[in-house]
């Protein structure tokens, strides 16, 4: 019965292995922190860059811990999809703080568009703590407001949805189709 046990066991840590990983790193999940828009510039790309490229050792350090955080390395039989390899890297330091982007690369894997919910953010300090991970998927939707300040949604409710701003839909023949008071004919 014991044998039996350990097999179970041993066969739920091998299908779970990332979020037992994930899961034994300290991690400080401090909701204050806001992560940076990854995706407002186009970033320096370091494989096309015709000179040397300078990175701080802690810049380096926080690359490798939420790389190693999120896809461990050390097992060959994982698929092309959850090896580090397959994924880029994105890094933007702020205020002391060190945060990375890790998203799936399809084209690596020969595949057109990434899985859903495939990618993390991390903020990691400048002495190596993570102080917040947050997978892709974890929070709710947020819609910006005013200044850069984002206000949870509800379930069910997108705060950004205002139907007055909503463009005419050209099938419906008249830009005020669809109100309660518009004239049918």
């Amino acid at each position: 019965m014991k044998r039996y046990a350990s097999l179970l066991l041993g066969l739920a840590a091998i299908g779970c292995t990332r979020a037992i990983v994930a899961a034994s790193v300290p991690v400080e999940d401090d909701p204050s922190i806001h992560f940076p828009g990854f995706f407002e510039q186009a970033p320096l790309q370091v494989a096309d860059a015709r000179q040397p490229f300078l990175m701080e050792g802690v810049v380096f350090r926080a690359l490798t811990l939420a790389a190693n955080d999120f896809l461990p390395e050390g097992r060959t039989d994982l698929p092309c999809t959850e090896r580090q390899a397959s994924h880029v890297f994105r890094v933007i330091q702020r205020e002391g703080i060190i945060f990375v982007r890790i998203d799936e690369d399809p084209a690596t894997c020969g595949q057109a568009h990434p899985g859903l919910d495939s990618g993390a953010r991390y903020a990691i300090s400048r002495d190596g703590r993570i102080l917040r991970r947050v997978l892709d998927g974890m929070e709710p939707y947020t819609a910006p407001v005013d200044a850069g300040v984002f206000e949870k949604a509800e379930p069910g409710v997108s705060p950004s949805f205002d139907p007055r701003r909503l463009a005419p839909l050209p099938f419906l023949g008249s830009s005020d189709a669809g109100t309660p008071d518009a004239q049918t004919p």
